[in-house]
């Protein structure tokens, strides 16, 4: 377990980068995992499918937590350009802000993270703002 201090300091450390190749293949496993067979994601990845992918990977950022309980907190996902089929993405996910927000009730923390996702062009495709509750 790291202290609140030791976290704090470590915000605005990044990830290292993560790639994919998106392919169909990929796509549709994962749209017949979640029973969606939209026409649209034979292309195109599904968002959802993004939001999985910067969870997983060498960049998945996984600090030390001060207390040992973690809740989701909730995603906002931009998604500025379509993510075809044949690109290559590379997310780097940041610890973006950390927020005491301990009450009588116990102690918790709001940890931040900030994702950008490129393609093999470097243009920015999305980005997210991620958050979880630390419980103590």
């Amino acid at each position: 377990m790291s202290s609140i201090e030791e976290l704090k300091a470590a915000i605005g450390q990044k990830g290292p980068p993560t790639t994919y190749e998106i392919d169909k293949s990929m796509i549709r496993r994962f749209c017949d995992a979640i029973g969606d067979n939209n026409p649209k994601w034979k292309e195109s990845m599904p968002p959802g499918l993004l939001a999985a992918a910067m969870l997983m990977g060498q960049g998945a950022m996984t600090p030390a937590w001060p207390y040992p309980g973690i809740v989701d907190a909730g995603l906002e996902l931009e998604c500025f350009k379509p993510i075809k089929t044949g690109d290559t993405i590379t997310i780097v996910n940041e610890l973006y802000n950390v927020e005491d927000k301990s009450s009588e009730r116990g102690k918790r923390l709001l940890v931040s993270f900030r994702s950008t996702i490129k393609n093999q062009r470097g243009e920015v495709v999305a980005a997210s703002t991620g958050r979880v509750m630390n419980i103590g």
